[in-house]
């Protein structure tokens, strides 16, 4: 049986269906119960015979205040993300055709102008090139794995 659903706003949002629900929807697709239902779609190779034990449910105060516990354990570092320049021959074409192209920064659409489209374009032709000049099926630019479709070696 579940908790009656009126406690919080944050249990009616994430417990579930109410019984009546529950009951209208079984019907719906002809199954008795939630059991029959799993026995149906899921795998006999992966069905648990068992229910598992779960922890009780807290209130979202209680989870929250948890999380600010754990939060506050964190130490503070100094970042050294983009700490640093080295000097590099920046290719002038590299300079003209994405730097120098007002398309990278210019908004792609006409209420929300950001730079990032472009960087994203611009991390996908490094990995078709990165992939065509090596051969291999993927390659991987700034956690952004794409997959190319025109595989190549050259030469």
């Amino acid at each position: 049986m579940q908790p009656e659903v009126s406690q919080s706003p944050f249990l009616s949002r994430h417990l579930g269906p109410r019984e009546s629900d529950l009951t209208a929807m079984l019907a719906e697709i002809g199954c008795s119960s939630l059991e029959e239902l799993a026995q149906t779609v899921v795998p006999a190779a992966i069905l648990l015979e068992t229910v598992q034990d779960a922890c009780p449910g807290i209130s979202e105060e209680a989870a929250l205040s948890e999380l600010r516990l754990i939060a506050s354990r964190n130490a503070t570092v100094r970042s050294l993300i983009g700490q640093g320049y080295y000097g590099t021959r920046l290719p002038a074409v590299i300079r003209r055709c994405v730097l120098e192209n007002p398309a990278w920064y210019t908004a792609y659409t006409p209420y929300q102008p950001e730079i990032s489209q472009g960087r994203l374009e611009l991390l996908f032709y490094f990995q078709t090139m990165i992939c065509e000049l090596t051969g291999m099926h993927t390659a991987n630019a700034s956690l952004l794995a794409t997959k190319c479709s025109l595989p190549q070696r050259l030469g």
